[in-house]
């Protein structure tokens, strides 16, 4: 029995992400070049790191 080649998701994802930036821009989209140091961070206040669980140390 012959095994099927394996795909590189790499490669999927590339080619999906192409067609994706191809259908924004036909679409009228527009891409904006955002300089070095500017953040999309809205607030400095409150915490700034995502916590992902809250273990007690019990």
């Amino acid at each position: 029995m012959a095994t099927k080649p394996k795909k590189d998701p790499a490669v999927d994802n590339r080619i999906n992400l192409s067609e994706h930036i191809d259908a924004f821009l036909k679409s009228g989209g527009k891409v904006k070049h955002i300089p070095s140091g500017i953040s999309g961070q809205t607030t400095t206040t409150g915490p700034r790191q995502i916590v992902l669980s809250h273990k007690s140390n019990a």
